[in-house]
């Protein structure tokens, strides 16, 4: 069988891509930052290594606009075709798989992500999709669906298969039941670098301080916490599942040795705690890989590493730690179910810095019950970490509703959804009913993101040049100028709204 694994361009008005992958909110950018999707690129190399003809094919990190990508799929002839859906794009989603099947009639079209795992119906009823996926194991069940279609043609009928819908005719569909929440993500393979053209991701990407830089294939599938309310890893039906150090240093020593990789970043929910998190740390000192001028970043939680963690990855060059804030009053963190306080922020911010770390804030804006006075302690609380130094980088977005989460769900209880077109949850606006207009949250992200150009916060990244580290160096001259292009495009794309009734 022949299996693309496919991410077509879309462009919005705007001429701005969407930026899906890697399961992650949706937002359309004019300067693109392209994420390796993970998993998908695991499912990939798994289906490849089974000795199955695999296309990779990121029309997106791959610079085609979308005739030349859909004329170079219906070339290539695939018998199954896997999207990753998620809500801000699932009608462009579905008028493309009814052009696909009338081009390519017997090709399978296969639908992945949180949006159609969540309302499988919903894509087979709008669609001529064949297969659900509601498992976010991707890889381990196209390993075993594959190989179950080439071997059966009655495959509609009976799969024994879990956690997949697929449609017999047009209206009846097989539920194969709830999928395994847990894998051994040991005995999925890393991304095969080759396969998936690991350069196109290497270069475009924020997170990246030197390049060229990459995605570890992640240690924590979805996440070990698993509760913030506004998240798609929170559900009754997702948990977590790990993969050991030692494979994971493997991947690591082939990425610096073999592909010269520059910076590494593990894009898992949260990534290791506590013991396994010192035992990488050491690892990598223990391979040498800490000398080979490769910085190491990942997600993690306020109040998730103590002291000696935090020296153990300073000493084995880790520096970019991405760490959800997302307000500063004690109300909002409650009802987000964050589960840490204002003074687990301080403390971990300040140990973060005192090790050399560059903490990267991730706020939001726009909550529907978020005051004035809410607003502007967010604000305020922002600008003073950025310019004290204890954070070093940030990025703002609107809260918006998404893949019924559980603040999806709780919007709608409340009656406070301005709208249910899916088009308007591509985080560019508020859709949320608020108690201040809309334009004061714009106005915020405007202050928020204005920290960058402020005399104080310069004057601060000047100061650490008399630490001597090449990190801080790199930070001013080189990432400072980057930043400025993403800074400007970011207000843009959050503001553009700015002045439209609510």
């Amino acid at each position: 069988m022949k299996i693309a694994i496919s991410y077509p361009p879309i462009v919005n008005d705007q001429g701005q891509k969407a930026m899906v992958s890697q399961n992650r909110n949706v937002q359309f950018f004019k300067k693109p930052t392209y994420l390796l999707p993970v998993v998908h690129g695991q499912a990939a190399s798994w289906l490849k290594n089974l000795g199955y003809d695999v296309l990779w094919d990121d029309g997106n990190a791959q610079l085609k606009d979308f005739d030349q990508w859909f004329r170079d799929l219906v070339a290539w002839r695939p018998d199954m075709v896997v999207f990753e859906s998620t809500t801000p794009v699932m009608k462009f989603y579905w008028k493309l798989v009814d052009q696909l099947k009338s081009a390519c009639p017997n090709c399978i079209v296969v639908m992945t992500g949180y949006h159609s795992m969540r309302r499988p119906e919903e894509t087979l009823d709008r669609c001529q999709a064949d297969i659900i996926l509601r498992s976010n194991h991707i890889d381990f069940v196209l390993r075993k669906l594959v190989p179950y279609i080439d071997e059966h043609s009655n495959w509609r009928d009976h799969c024994p298969i879990e956690g997949l819908v697929i449609r017999r005719d047009e209206k009846d569909y097989l539920d194969t039941g709830n999928f395994k929440q847990i894998e051994p993500l040991d005995l999925s393979p890393d991304v095969d670098r080759d396969l998936v053209r690991w350069k196109d991701y290497a270069y475009e990407n924020g997170n990246y301080l030197q390049v060229p830089g990459t995605y570890a294939t992640s240690v924590i599938r979805d996440c070990m916490f698993g509760k913030c309310t506004f998240c798609r890893y929170n559900g009754p039906d997702l948990t977590f599942s790990m993969r050991s150090v030692e494979k994971s240093l493997d991947e690591y020593q082939r990425l610096v040795e073999d592909y010269g990789v520059r910076e590494i970043f593990d894009d898992s929910g949260v990534w290791y705690r506590g013991a396994e998190a010192r035992q990488f740390a050491k690892g990598i000192i223990d391979r040498g890989l800490h000398k080979k001028d490769c910085y190491f970043g990942f997600n993690t939680r306020f109040g998730y590493m103590d002291e000696e963690t935090v020296a153990l990855l300073a000493k084995a060059n880790f520096r970019f730690l991405l760490i959800g804030m997302e307000a500063s009053d004690e109300e909002t963190l409650a009802r987000l179910n964050k589960g840490y306080s204002l003074e687990d922020v301080e403390a971990n911010l300040k140990l973060f810095t005192k090790y050399g770390l560059f903490p990267h804030l991730t706020i939001m804006v726009g909550y529907y019950w978020q005051t004035r006075k809410q607003l502007q302690q967010t604000v305020d609380t922002v600008k003073r970490l950025m310019f004290e130094g204890v954070a070093r980088t940030l990025q703002v977005t609107l809260c918006t509703p998404l893949d019924f989460t559980p603040y999806h769900q709780e919007c709608s209880e409340e009656g406070v959804l301005l709208t249910d077109d899916y088009d308007d949850f591509d985080m560019s606006k508020l859709i949320v009913k608020t108690p201040i207009p809309h334009d004061e949250y714009y106005a915020a992200i405007r202050d928020i993101y204005g920290v960058a150009f402020h005399p104080k916060f310069v004057g601060r990244q000047v100061q650490f040049l008399s630490r001597m580290r090449k990190s801080d160096w790199q930070f001013l001259f080189t990432y400072g100028t980057r930043a400025v292009r993403r800074v400007n495009q970011h207000v843009f794309n959050l503001t553009r709204h700015e002045g439209s009734p609510a």
